[in-house]
């Protein structure tokens, strides 16, 4: 059978004045899963990127460090429907936050302490979860977003694409956000809505989640792994 990567993007800027790049810690962790892909001897023969810059960004470390260490690595193809579904611009739009960031106005940050940072991420997924849930039950239907069973059928149509029948045996890797990637495993597992919102509470930052196929068969073979981060204490959900 052949298989199918898929990575949640790195950890993104939460608190910086653009959420859509990696941070430090999401730059280190892109390029740890590299290097495992090569250490454990996976070849990868196509590789797929979303649009969002965090994305890209996770996809070039991630080649970047296997190319280091074992060699080859396909060119990336551009799949716009690997973009992250729309939560949290509907979260802003609902509470009126500011449009600076993309993690509802939280760029500037009142203090440094760690403490008062935890408190904030805290709050803004309390809110967040909130909104989220009632968005997907079909409330704020007048908001100029992309809905969420849109999002669920575009979801559905980056799978098709991804599992489209190619060589035997072959390993493709995608790149893309939690949100999108948990509508897939919605698809292959007939999840409804919102249990596949609960799992994307879980999803940690550079997971891999791993789907076998062959012909029309998809099977879910892994979720939210990330045996590249857990050993050395880089694994982060935020």
């Amino acid at each position: 059978m052949s298989r199918l990567l898929l990575v949640r993007h790195g950890q993104a800027s939460f608190f910086g004045d653009d959420y859509d790049r990696l941070s430090p810690q999401g730059l280190l962790q892109a390029r740890r899963l590299g290097q495992h892909l090569a250490d454990t001897g996976v070849t990868i023969d196509v590789s797929y990127v979303g649009p969002l810059r965090r994305h890209r960004e996770t996809a070039e470390a991630v080649a970047t460090s296997y190319r280091a260490a074992r060699g080859d690595w396909p060119a990336e193809q551009s799949v716009a429907a690997l973009a992250e579904h729309e939560a949290a611009a509907v979260m802003k739009s609902v509470l009126g936050l500011a449009e600076a960031s993309g993690n509802g106005g939280l760029s500037q940050v009142p203090s440094e302490d760690p403490a008062e940072r935890r408190r904030l991420i805290r709050d803004y997924f309390r809110r967040w979860e909130q909104v989220s849930r009632r968005w997907i039950d079909g409330e704020f239907t007048d908001l100029p977003h992309e809905p969420w069973q849109t999002a669920r059928q575009r979801a559905a149509e980056a799978l098709a694409l991804m599992t489209a029948p190619g060589r035997a045996g072959d390993t493709r890797i995608a790149f893309s956000s939690g949100g999108l990637i948990c509508m897939i495993v919605g698809e292959l597992l007939g999840l409804d809505d919102q249990r596949i919102f609960d799992l994307s509470l879980v999803f940690g930052n550079c997971a891999i989640t791993e789907i076998r196929f062959s012909g029309q068969r998809r099977t879910l073979a892994g979720f939210n792994l990330t045996p590249h981060l857990v050993a050395d204490g880089l694994a982060t959900m935020v």
